[in-house]
C-alpha cells in the first residue's frame, strides 16, 4: 500500500531537536539585542529632525511678528498664570501662531485640545519624556519656550528690538522647554538636553542650531554646568558674564542689557 505523499514527507525531513531550537531563539535574541540600540538611535534621529523642523516654523513666525511690530520679540508670557488668563493674551504663544497657519494656544486650550506627545504637533517636542502629561485649563505644559532675556530683567514691558542684538548668530531667542507650565525660559533652570546631550535653538538671525548642554547652560543650573560657563550667572550679561571671551553662544542682545533702559 502506497504511503501517502504527506506521511513521506514528514519521513523525510527530520525534526529540530530540543537543543537546535534553542540555538536558535538563543542567536534571534542576541540579534535583537543587536539591533534594538540601532533602532532606538534611529528613532532618537528621526524625533531629533522632527524638532528642527517644528522650531524651523516658530522661527518664521517670530521672524515675521517682528517684521509687523517695528522689529521687537512678543511678549514671553507667565507661568503663573493659566494659559487662558489675559495676561497671556498677547504672549508669543497666542500671537505668533497666525503666521504660521496654527490658532493661538489659548484657543486649543478652551477647546480642550491640548499639545501632547500622543497627538503631536508643532506645539510638541517628540523626544519629550512624559508620554502622558496632566493638562488642563489651569496647568499647562510647554515644550518650547522664548526667552526671558528678550526684555530687561524683571521688566517685561521693556523688550529689546531685533535690531539691538549685536550678534545675531549666536544669541538665542527661542528653546525647547523642560515639559513645564513655563513658557519662558534662561540659561539656568530651564534647560533640556533632550537630543544626544543637548538641545535645539532658535537664534535671532533666524536659523536654528542644536548645542549641547555645555556651551548654553548658566551658573546654579540643577545639572551643574562645566566651567567656564558654570561661573556665570544667567542674569550676568557683563563683559565677565554673557559676553567674556570665549563664550560661544549669549543669552542677552548686548553687554549689559540685563540693566539696560531698553526701548519700551
Amino acid at each position: 500500500m502506497r504511503k501517502s505523499i504527506v506521511k513521506v514527507l514528514r519521513e523525510s525531513i527530520p525534526a529540530f531537536t530540543l537543543i537546535e531550537l534553542l540555538v536558535v531563539i538563543a542567536i534571534i535574541g542576541i540579534v535583537a539585542g543587536l539591533l534594538l540600540p540601532a533602532l532606538t538611535k534611529a528613532r532618537e534621529k528621526a524625533n531629533a529632525a522632527r524638532c528642527v523642523a517644528n522650531m524651523h516654523q516658530w522661527s518664521l513666525a517670530l521672524g515675521m511678528y517682528c517684521d509687523d511690530w517695528n522689529d521687537y520679540f512678543p511678549y514671553d508670557g507667565y507661568g503663573n498664570n493659566p494659559v487662558v488668563a489675559q495676561q497671556n493674551n498677547r504672549a508669543w504663544f497666542n500671537v505668533v501662531t497666525p503666521y504660521i497657519g496654527q490658532q493661538a494656544l489659548t484657543n486649543l486650550y478652551l477647546a480642550g485640545r491640548f499639545p501632547t506627545p500622543r497627538n503631536g504637533s508643532v506645539w510638541v517636542c517628540p523626544s519629550a519624556t512624559n508620554k502622558t502629561p496632566n493638562v488642563s485649563l489651569g496647568n499647562a505644559v510647554f515644550y518650547y519656550s522664548l526667552s526671558v532675556c528678550s526684555h530687561v530683567q524683571g521688566n517685561t514691558e521693556v523688550p529689546f528690538r531685533r535690531n539691538q542684538y549685536v550678534a545675531p548668530a549666536t544669541t538665542i531667542i527661542f528653546c525647547e522647554e523642560p515639559e513645564d507650565n513655563w513658557p519662558e525660559t534662561q540659561g539656568r533652570d530651564d534647560t533640556v538636553t533632550r537630543h544626544s546631550g543637548g538641545s535645539n535653538f532658535v537664534f535671532v538671525d533666524g536659523h536654528v542650531e542644536w548645542v549641547k548642554f555645555g556651551d548654553f547652560c548658566r551658573a546654579s543650573n540643577p545639572n551643574n554646568c562645566p566651567l567656564p560657563i558654570g561661573n556665570i550667572g544667567w542674569a550676568d550679561s557683563s563683559i565677565n558674564g554673557d559676553w567674556t571671551a570665549g563664550i560661544i553662544y549669549h543669552w542677552w542682545p548686548f553687554v549689559e542689557s540685563n540693566t539696560s533702559p531698553g526701548n519700551g
